[in-house]
């Protein structure tokens, strides 16, 4: 009796299995791989945006701190 119900209960997993994997969206590897070049790309950009902004508070700070030092001289 207990060889019976286990014998139907594997079966019912093995089934079940078999149709969910069949069931399962199909994604490529290609487009994968060009989902993550995209972001990469985007990443790079605002990277070398964000750096072009750094640059430029810099150079703001440096004009700012001048102008306090020639401001206490006069």
């Amino acid at each position: 009796m207990n060889r019976i119900i286990f014998t139907t209960i594997a079966a019912l997993i093995f089934f079940s299995a078999a149709s969910l994997n069949s069931q399962a969206p199909q994604v490529s590897s290609n487009s994968v791989l060009a989902s993550l070049k995209a972001v990469q790309e985007s990443n790079k950009a605002l990277i070398e945006k964000q750096q072009k902004t750094l640059e430029t508070l810099d150079a703001l700070k440096a004009a700012a701190d001048q102008l306090k030092a020639l401001g206490k001289r006069g």
